[in-house]
């Protein structure tokens, strides 16, 4: 999916909520207070306040807000070992199994309910699966990654996220994440046979947003702001069998926290030993996908950002130590 359609898709959820849904149960909330129907209120109430957070969460998703990033605080769920994460999701199922059952019981089930619940139980299904199958580095990717010229031969990588399971079947915008010590680097796929590769520096980092999305939630919107202003959102969709958003989020949370509370010594980190495979995984005369190295000034910003050359005008070149943040901001969406 493009980023830019799961921006429209915002949008939309934005305009259903705030023009339809919440006037609805507003009326609803009315006309079960003149009627009696108290816990038919209550619930159209809550419905009310959670539409209301729901809709600022929206906004700043879409107008890029993010909060200053602080080590080890927040983003508990994603903090969680993997076995925490697949166990808080199975009391999530049993939950919203037994609200069903208990809005069965009081005639309060409807069909828009029961689809929501059982959807959010298939799709904690889904998430506890590919937390459990997760790889987190393995050789044979890695070397992939060396021959496309992505990373350096016996580069350190900490973790890696890849949104296919084939680099014959990659889809538009697909995307491919891999983790240094100090260094986010990520690749777009235009298409199997091209793509670009960006890298972010752990350190220019000063503000993160997490949010879920997709299929009842399945896919993860990531948001990350630059000491220069810069805000940069990508979407992972999740859909590779191995390769959980979760799990590197949780390397990535790691790694933020370690370069905001110890100096990294990278002169100190021996580069790894690898095991490589008798046969490269593109032979000689196969096509491969070609990726081109471009800087993250060189990347579209959404329509109405400021330009690469305002940004540098108005901030300079990024502080490898984040302490100032620029006031400007400029939107990127890969």
């Amino acid at each position: 999916m493009d980023d830019k359609e799961v921006i429209g898709k915002i949008k939309f959820k934005r305009g259903f909520i705030g023009f339809l849904g919440i006037p609805m149960w507003f009326l609803g909330a009315i006309f079960a207070l003149s009627e009696g129907e108290w816990l038919t209120f209550i619930l159209l109430l809550l419905a009310i306040v959670a539409s209301v957070f729901a809709l600022m969460k929206f906004n700043r998703q879409i107008q890029g807000i993010l909060d200053s990033y602080k080590p080890g605080k927040g983003f508990w769920y994603y903090r969680m070992s993997a076995q925490n994460k697949r166990t808080y999701l199975t009391v999530a199922q049993w939950l919203l199994f037994l609200m069903v059952f208990i809005f069965w019981m009081m005639d309060y089930l409807n069909g828009y309910a029961g689809s929501i619940a059982i959807g959010g139980i298939f799709a904690s299904q889904v998430m506890k699966r590919r937390i459990r199958l997760h790889t987190p580095i393995d050789d044979a990717s890695l070397f992939e990654l060396e021959e496309l010229g992505i990373i350096e031969e016996g580069e350190i990588i900490t973790a890696l996220y890849k949104d296919f399971d084939e680099w014959s079947k990659v889809s538009e915008n697909a995307k491919v994440l891999a983790l240094t010590p100090d260094r986010l680097i990520v690749i777009i796929m235009a298409s199997s046979e091209a793509g670009e590769r960006y890298e972010i520096r752990l350190r220019e980092v000063v503000g993160l947003s997490i949010n879920g999305e997709g299929k009842y939630g399945q896919g993860v919107i990531v948001m990350l702001k630059l000491v220069d202003g810069t805000v940069i959102r990508f979407f992972l969709e999740g859909e590779s069998h191995q390769d959980s958003p979760e799990q590197f989020i949780q390397a990535l949370l790691t790694d933020l926290d370690r370069v905001y509370m110890e100096p990294i010594r990278l002169a100190g980190l021996a580069q790894t030993t690898r095991t490589r495979p008798e046969e490269p995984r593109f032979p000689a005369g196969e096509p491969r996908p070609v990726i081109r190295h471009l800087d993250l000034h060189e990347a579209v910003s959404v329509q109405g950002s400021p330009s690469a050359t305002d940004q540098e005008k108005s901030s300079g070149p990024a502080s490898m130590n984040p302490v100032q943040e620029s006031t400007s901001k400029r939107v990127i969406d890969f």
